[in-house]
């Protein structure tokens, strides 16, 4: 579920562009320093922030992202199990569609694309592409590089996925998904050694798991960032994913500097 954080694929059509979809930006960017503070008899937004983690544990959760950047648009859901998780990902730029749905079940990983898609994230040659379109294609989770393809889909990653940095701070209570939500203000760090912000939404009052999550908040995605929203639901579900009847390996089909092509742009 990398999603959640980043898409694991380096595509043509998002050429230098998706680099993640929660921690998705190049610029160097500090946390947002907002008015409007919550109140002193409320927790830090530090303790909120860590009661969230704390609340996450090692949850269930349906996420649904979207981004982006310079007209490209990036959309991404699943859900994350025990064991096992699955994710769709749609990348549109103009004409380009690539679509991909990825699946982890104990230590396999599987992708099925169109051919757009094995062609630019995958890189296999155009007659490869065409022949292995919509067919399911496996691979080891042990394989360097690959294994970002399936990364965040177990619910023991998704806490890892939320990680934020300091300072922290809160902006004044809004509402999201129709919930009363706290915006905590914080940061992540990007590849390429700088800051993005990051805001996280909590409830109110009660149990403070994540509602969503927004990646340079004040941004629009312009021609050098991406914004990114992750909106999280059902929380604590249980996902039991099946691997395909039929499948045909990925290692077999690709060249040995795929392992590059499939290194995270997003984070």
């Amino acid at each position: 579920m990398r999603p959640l954080r980043r898409t694991p694929m380096s595509t043509a059509a998002t050429a230098g562009a998706v680099s993640a979809i929660a921690a998705l930006a190049a610029l160097a960017l500090g946390p947002a320093v907002v008015a409007g503070a919550a109140a002193a008899s409320e927790p830090s937004a530090q303790s909120e922030y860590q009661a969230a983690m704390k609340a996450v544990g090692t949850q269930g959760v349906h996420f649904s992202s979207t981004a982006t950047q310079s007209g490209v648009k990036i959309a991404v859901q699943g859900d994350t199990g025990s064991t096992s998780g699955a994710q769709t990902l749609v990348v549109k730029n103009g004409n380009l569609t690539e679509r991909m749905s990825a699946l982890l079940v104990g230590s396999t990983g599987y992708i099925n694309g169109n051919a757009t898609a094995l062609h630019h994230v995958i890189g296999l040659t155009n007659g490869q592409s065409s022949k292995y379109a919509n067919t399911w294609l496996s691979f080891p989770t042990s394989n360097s590089g690959l294994d970002e393809l399936v990364s965040g889909l177990l619910d023991s990653q998704v806490s890892s996925e939320l990680q934020m940095s300091g300072p922290y701070s809160y902006s004044t209570t809004t509402t999201v998904s129709g919930k009363s939500a706290l915006a905590i203000h914080g940061s992540q760090s990007t590849q390429s050694g700088g800051k993005v912000a990051v805001v996280l939404y909590v409830p109110a009052t009660g149990t403070p798991l994540p509602i969503e999550e927004v990646t340079n908040p004040d941004d629009k995605g312009g021609a050098s960032t991406i914004r990114g929203t992750v909106a999280f639901s059902s929380w604590g579900e249980k996902t039991s994913e099946k691997s395909p009847t039929h499948s045909v390996s990925l290692l077999k089909l690709v060249p040995s500097s795929t392992s590059s092509a499939t290194s995270t742009t997003a984070g």
